[in-house]
């Protein structure tokens, strides 16, 4: 390793952020879910979850939106969702669902699989971004499936047939 490490240098992280995170990733044992993916789409099901009194926390691999939830005051940790060592770290085992917003199959074969590892026997649910990864997801267990651009097209539907209701023939 000696002679090694001055060449292993260009392999190490500048800024290690899972060790300067600092906060342990432990979470306390009375909660309902777990959102993997802290992008806009999981960031908004986590606050929604959370506003209609679930108790949930968020897991993802940017530091950067982890920090902006912790600021606010929700729970998030900063981990590899597909690490099974750091789903351990984490009483996943103890919670009602486990859901996926990650945007890839792998990324979500993995997750799946580190979940089995570490024991977790709850509800599945995934918002898979096409009909491919909707099938995989589904033939992998995953019972309850969302698809987001169907979800968001439907609810913008339904309110723009409202408005448009409210002002028949109206060209404003």
């Amino acid at each position: 390793f000696e002679w090694m490490s001055p060449w292993l240098g260009v392999f190490e992280r500048r800024r290690p952020f899972r060790e300067l995170d600092g906060a342990d990733h432990g979470v306390a044992a009375d909660f309902d879910a777990v959102v993997f993916g802290l992008g806009r789409y999981g960031r908004r099901l986590l606050d929604q979850l959370r506003a209609a009194g679930v108790k949930a926390v968020g897991v993802d691999f940017d530091p950067e939106a982890v920090a902006e939830l912790r600021a606010r005051g929700v729970p998030a940790h900063f981990g590899d969702a597909e690490d099974p060592e750091f789903l351990e770290s984490l009483p996943v085992h103890r919670a009602r669902w486990a859901i996926s917003t990650l945007p890839q199959w792998a990324s979500n074969r993995a997750l799946l699989h580190a979940l089995s590892q570490a024991r977790f026997g709850g509800t599945l649910a995934a918002a898979p971004r096409d009909p491919p990864h909707a099938q995989s997801l589904a033939e992998a267990g995953v019972t309850h499936l969302f698809n987001p651009f169907d979800d968001a097209a439907d609810h913008a539907a339904a309110a723009l047939a409202r408005h448009i209701a409210q002002r028949p023939g109206a060209l404003t």
